[in-house]
């Protein structure tokens, strides 16, 4: 079959591996180009943290202002890689790759123990702009239940804030159906981490006792 991503033709030897779960959906070369480099990080939401940093900044700011969120597990660096592909993915409709990001987030999604799990929704504006909500289309395709009680209003663009402007909005997000004890959000990518505390925020007014986040890519 062809690579989703180069499109190159590539082969795969049979094994019982392949016969259960069916050919890779990448080539090697492709899939060797996700990483996560081994860099001095935080232990919680896995920031590269500079040489005078003994404590995650980040973590430190967002815990003082937000409610907790009990894990943070993110998959690979925001690289040029990832940043094209998730570019690609989100912006020119190359719808093809949410099958890819699927592919990558299915088994950490099974491995995690949760009740509920939750893709961050996109606003409605950025709905009809694209055309589908990218995370729900990605965790759609991975065949995991999931549900999407979590909604948000119209959002200004994060891209190019400082921190402090981003503060300055309010939280987008709300709650529009039922919860669950343990929730499992999904998102593509983590930078300072105030958008997943801002949901996290209206998700323990929702009595939910346990939030973990499951990330693509760590800038």
């Amino acid at each position: 079959m062809n690579c989703l991503i180069c499109l190159n033709r590539h082969r795969t030897e049979l094994s019982f591996h392949t016969y259960l779960t069916g050919e890779p959906l990448i080539c090697e070369a492709c899939s060797s180009k996700f990483k996560l480099e081994d860099a001095r990080r935080c232990s919680h939401c896995r920031k590269k943290l500079q040489p005078e940093e003994v404590d995650c900044t980040d973590c430190h700011f967002m815990s003082s202002r937000f409610a907790p969120v009990d894990h943070i597990h993110c998959l690979y660096d925001y690289d040029d890689w990832t940043k094209e592909l998730i570019f690609k993915y989100k912006f020119k409709k190359d719808i093809v790759l949410a099958e890819v990001f699927a592919a990558l987030l299915k088994p950490h999604i099974k491995a995690m123990n949760c009740d509920m799990v939750i893709p961050l929704p996109s606003s409605p504006e950025k709905i009809v702009e694209r055309g589908f909500d990218h995370m729900a289309e990605v965790v759609h395709r991975t065949g995991v239940s999931f549900q999407q009680p979590l909604k948000t209003k119209h959002r200004v663009k994060q891209a190019g804030l400082t921190k402090a402007e981003r503060l300055q909005d309010s939280n987008p997000f709300y709650i529009e159906g039922g919860t669950a004890p343990r929730v499992l959000l999904i998102d593509d990518i983590y930078t300072t981490g105030l958008t997943v505390h801002r949901a996290a925020q209206v998700l323990r007014q929702e009595q939910v006792t346990e939030i973990g986040v499951l990330i693509f890519a760590r800038v």
